[in-house]
């Protein structure tokens, strides 16, 4: 018999010692007891990592009732992957979001970040601890709350990353999708057209070409649901890239932390050049999106918003924190008084409601022991209740 287990049968009764049923992992918790329905706490799960590499969930059950030391166990809970988050289709998780159109770990990163991670330098760059990541990875995908405040801003901005890394599809990965960024148009090869015309306007204008063409062409070729998923990221990205002095990522950088979680094929060589952050590549495009948001998501941002606000960025991060908190609580009804009480008196005959300061008044008129002007008769009812009560006893 182990030590911990010698020094339970001492602290508690036989009958109750019996009733204990002992786990060494959250895999043989998760067989007796949904784990989504237990707000286990991040440090348990980091221990857990070293205890088990993974959770899984089909020997879950099995394994517990191996080690029960108690005749009567638990129904046993069958996997269940409604919870799931990673690795699920994005068509799969907005429709059947619940808290509105975007999945809760994007959501709740999201809003995270804006809040606590803006001025945080190499953000998106910098790899948290392995096991604080994999133990908010496993929360979200059992639908568990997640600490992100105990587990920090940059696991926060790797699950945003892995989010999109582990879609079954990819954004970008098909031979399609790489044709169609390979037709970007290429900045700076445009010469002045007309007189007085000057490398800084064409350079806008080669600009506007290209965020256009990200628009129509290369958004348009994916589906409804990667475009609104790709709007809310890059409202924070973009958000993200204007705190560049204090963080460090440029739109650029941001571009080479962000290309390789959006582009995979069968070739991870041509993947790598795609990543690139210039030319005609997924970077370029990356890029593009950070830094003409209100131009390349017009479509996206009217459907989300209803309308075309001034700062776009800010607004879609506005409904993404609505997301979070939910809608505002319906105003309670006005309670009405009880029968005979002085609150009645704030009501006239017909039921309508009266000012209550004039309640207020009534009570007071009603006890004159309250006024400053029946001090006399206070005291005269004062002394005559405690002759009354001495007499009863």
């Amino acid at each position: 018999m182990s030590q911990p287990t010698l020094n339970a049968r001492r602290l508690s009764s036989p009958k109750f010692f019996a009733k204990v049923t002992w786990v060494d992992t959250l895999s043989q918790l998760a067989g007796l007891v949904p784990l989504n329905q237990i707000n286990v706490p991040q440090p348990v799960y980091e221990h857990n990592m070293k205890v088990e590499s993974a959770m899984s969930a089909s020997s879950q059950a099995k394994s517990s009732r191996n080690r029960a030391t108690t005749h009567s166990q638990p129904a046993e809970q069958p996997a269940s992957l409604e919870s799931q988050v990673f690795g699920v289709p994005l068509e799969t998780l907005v429709t059947n979001a619940t808290a509105g159109m975007l999945p809760r770990p994007l959501r709740e990163c999201i809003s995270y970040i804006r809040h606590n991670g803006l001025a945080t330098e190499g953000l998106f760059r910098r790899s948290p601890p392995s096991t604080a990541l994999r133990a908010a990875k496993d929360s979200y995908n059992r639908g568990q709350h997640v600490d992100l405040d105990l587990a920090g801003v940059h696991v926060a901005a790797v699950l945003l990353k892995l989010f999109f890394r582990e879609l079954p599809t990819p954004v970008f990965g098909t031979q399609n999708s790489y044709e169609i960024v390979r037709a970007l148009p290429l900045a700076g090869k445009t010469a002045p057209q007309e007189e007085g015309d000057t490398v800084d306007a064409v350079s806008e204008q080669m600009d506007n070409v290209r965020a256009r063409y990200v628009e129509e062409v290369v958004l348009g070729s994916l589906d409804k649901a990667c475009r609104l998923v790709l709007c809310f990221t890059f409202a924070l990205l973009g958000v993200v890239s204007r705190h560049e002095e204090d963080n460090r990522m440029s739109a650029y950088n941001l571009a080479i932390v962000w290309a390789p979680n959006l582009a995979r094929s069968d070739n991870p060589v041509e993947d790598v050049s795609m990543c690139a952050g210039g030319g005609a590549t997924v970077g370029a495009v990356v890029q593009i999106m950070v830094r003409f948001f209100d131009r390349v998501f017009v479509r996206e941002i009217e459907e989300i918003l209803g309308k075309q606000p001034e700062d776009a960025a800010v607004a879609i991060l506005d409904a993404v924190d609505q997301m979070n908190t939910g809608p505002v609580a319906p105003e309670l009804p006005k309670r009405r008084p009880i029968a005979g009480s002085a609150e009645t008196e704030a009501f006239s005959d017909d039921g309508s409601e009266q000012p209550f300061a004039d309640a207020e008044t009534a009570v007071v008129e009603e006890h004159p022991l309250d006024t400053g002007d029946n001090d006399d008769d206070g005291k005269a009812a004062a002394e005559s209740t405690s002759q009354t009560t001495k007499s009863s006893d």
